[in-house]
């Protein structure tokens, strides 16, 4: 590896120009095939092959499939600001708004709260439902356009109408403003660390390079792998992240070493030989914690991780391509011997080392605090409630959230958590004995009467519980189990239960179970790979136990905020929720790239100055004033460039954006930053002690 590093860099100095114009070219080739190709993003899927869910509603579709169309449908909610639904003048407004959407030629029926008889709360509320001919996929702009234009009429005669279902009526910010806040808040940062708006600029246009290839490779596999838009939302999150992290050690290696005395050369030789080598280290960790989401078996998440592999793996290239040929072309400008005097003010606290010796001297007291502080946030994580974001999570701005608001007030909390059950009979009498059974508990709202099917799978009966809460509700989680807990007893016959909710539930059950299993994997990688890398048992057993720690700390906190309600509005939350279902793996998978990323570029330093000095205490300092630096700064960025995404519209995108901030905050900043050189600070030459039997067997991965 360090040959190879070396031959690189002596490659890129020689040929600066004819380098940056390979990379250029990279990003041409890749562009021009996606314009050319064009992108095929699917929609998000909540197919999980094997659960009772997805085996009963592949049973509707062929048995039931005069009710279980698959046509796109949207409900146009109504409240009487004045007066009732059934007045006159608003009957009329309402018949006017189905003549007019009737127009649109997509547009199979349009049925009327009066035909559907669901004028409810002293006839203020009821809703209208619009059945398409095309399926959801095929819907056009011009549909939306056109609802919008209908529901004027309603409008206009003081009836509040609201729109919800298959439609896309709001293009919400799925994470690109969001990126654009973090890249301001990045050059920010660098511009303070490197002294430097020029050398700032690197990190961010390399970030920006692999982004863009990362992206439009995404783009040119979508016609091969289903992608849903969501995962272009993660794979930018990342790839800008980690690619303006690893272009930032490498420049302030580089800037280091060159302040030692080394010609620029040598600078680039040593930077690429160490920073480089910890950069490919730390680019691979994450790759494999990526695509390690794979073993859990759910496709949409194995997909997500791939695509996130995707960005980190363009991020290494440019950053072990276009960075360093960049350094040199500019020189001075970079090397630090031309700094910014107003920027230079802020960065003082680099020469001296003050956080160092304030680790040495309450080594024990930060441990102890640090510890207690990831535990005490880790409690609420006891209680958390897993599920995926519904309309209800919306900004009020939005339609279909005040069309949610409305169907809670006039139906129920549980009228967008309608399950359907299967009565697996060919005999009435027992399909009416289920229907008794389950319509007299407690949880549920109503229930249809049972519908026979027409036989292709077998004998079944069909009916529908509305439960009283919604979707994601522990209550309605409840009612599900006891009803499949009813399957075959007390003259009840076989009972299966589908629909999206009780899909949204076999899949949290599904990721909840899976959790430690993956957290196994990981752990137990990582602990092997340290202990090879550092020829130690005390670093990895701290860097993990480091690592479990800041993971419940986070979903703790995750519980704290978004499940049970607080400092809500500061995050532009707008109440209560479950916690996104699949967000404990995907944090766990990205955390455990990022911690190792701060753990290798912190330790290894701390590692080579000891190697020099065999002082540990003069090891924590150094380390810190160096590398500390860097991780400190990489770790602010990567809060920037996170913390935007909470504030994007998409709700699952801040939820991952909630998620990945915390995380970030308490590893970096609390794990990597405090409780590491504090432990190192404590057990001193200890720390290195690796059994004689064990450091023969162990193969040598040279990181430093």
């Amino acid at each position: 590896m360090g040959k190879f590093l070396s031959s690189l860099s002596n490659f890129i100095y020689k040929h600066t120009k004819l380098t940056i114009l390979l990379v250029l070219l990279v990003v041409g080739v890749f562009g021009g095939i996606a314009v050319y190709q064009g992108s095929n993003f699917s929609d998000a899927s909540l197919e999980m092959k094997g659960t009772e869910s997805q085996t009963a509603l592949n049973i509707v579709k062929k048995d039931f499939s005069s009710v279980s169309s698959e046509n796109a449908t949207e409900k146009v909610i109504f409240k009487a600001k004045n007066g009732k639904l059934t007045d006159a003048s608003k009957v009329q407004a309402i018949n006017q708004f189905v003549q007019k959407a009737m127009k649109d030629k997509n547009i199979k029926v349009v049925l009327t709260p009066t035909q559907q008889q669901n004028i409810v709360k002293k006839d203020k509320i009821g809703y209208a439902t619009i059945v398409y001919k095309q399926k959801k996929a095929n819907l056009k702009q011009s549909s939306v356009d056109h609802v919008l234009r209908a529901i004027k009429e309603t409008r206009k005669a003081g009836i509040q109408t609201e729109l919800t279902g298959d439609l896309t009526i709001n293009q919400m910010d799925t994470g690109e403003k969001s990126e654009i806040y973090g890249l301001i808040a990045a050059i920010i940062i660098l511009a303070i660390t490197f002294s430097s708006f020029i050398a700032a600029g690197l990190p961010i246009i390399s970030a920006i390079l692999g982004l863009a290839v990362s992206v439009m490779s995404i783009m040119i596999l979508s016609h091969h792998i289903t992608f849903v838009s969501a995962d272009l939302s993660l794979s930018g999150m990342i790839g800008l992240a980690v690619g303006i992290d690893y272009g930032l050690f490498i420049i302030s290696r580089y800037q280091q070493e060159f302040k030692n005395g080394l010609s620029r050369k040598e600078a680039l030789t040593k930077s690429m030989t160490t920073a480089g080598r910890s950069v490919i280290f730390a680019g691979v960790t994450v790759i494999v914690a990526l695509l390690a989401m794979s073993v859990l078996g759910i496709s949409f998440l194995t997909v997500m991780g791939f695509a996130g592999a995707i960005s980190v793996l363009f991020a290494l290239f440019t950053s072990l391509t276009f960075i360093p040929a960049m350094i040199i072309l500019l020189g001075k400008f970079v090397t630090g011997e031309k700094p910014n005097r107003f920027l230079k003010v802020f960065s003082r606290a680099k020469k001296n080392y003050g956080w160092g010796k304030f680790v040495n001297k309450y080594k024990v007291l930060l441990a102890i605090a640090s510890i207690g502080l990831l535990v005490v946030t880790a409690i609420p994580f006891s209680h958390i409630n897993l599920g995926l974001p519904t309309d209800g999570n919306k900004s009020t701005d939005f339609t279909e959230r005040r069309a949610y608001d409305l169907m809670k007030e006039g139906y129920g909390a549980g009228n967008s958590a309608t399950l359907v059950v299967l009565v697996h009979t060919n005999k009435q009498a027992k399909a009416i004995t289920a229907y008794n059974e389950i319509k007299t508990d407690k949880n549920v709202s109503t229930t249809t009467p049972p519908m026979q099917g027409n036989g292709k799978t077998g004998n079944y009966f069909m009916l529908t519980v509305t439960p009283k809460t919604d979707g994601n509700s522990v209550s309605t989680k409840k009612l599900v189990n006891k009803i499949r807990s009813q399957s075959e007893k007390d003259g009840v016959p076989e009972l299966l239960v589908t629909g999206s909710t009780a899909i949204n539930i076999d899949m949290s059950d599904a990721l909840m179970q899976a959790l430690p299993k993956f957290a196994v994997i990981i752990v137990v990688f990582a602990f092997i790979l340290l202990m090879v890398i550092f020829r130690s048992l005390l670093i990895p057993t701290v860097a993990v136990g480091g690592f479990l720690l800041s993971l419940l700390a986070t979903l703790g906190a995750l519980v704290f905020i978004v499940q049970d309600g607080h400092i809500q509005g500061l995050l532009g939350l707008t109440g209560k929720s479950a916690i996104l279902n699949f967000a404990p793996v995907l944090v766990i998978g990205i955390l455990f790239g990022l911690a190792m990323d701060y753990e290798v570029f912190l330790v290894s330093r701390i590692r080579e100055v000891y190697n020099q000095t065999k002082d540990s205490k003069k090891a924590v300092l150094e380390g810190l004033k160096s590398s500390g630096k860097a991780v400190f700064a990489a770790a602010l960025i990567m809060t920037a460039v996170f913390m935007g995404f909470v504030f994007a519209g998409d709700s699952t995108v801040k939820s991952i954006g909630i998620v990945l901030t915390l995380g970030i905050l308490f590893d970096a900043f609390i794990v990597r930053m405090i409780l590491v050189p504090s432990m190192i600070a404590i057990f001193e030459n200890k720390n290195w002690y690796l059994p004689k039997w064990l450091d023969k067997i162990l193969p040598h991965i040279d990181v430093e």
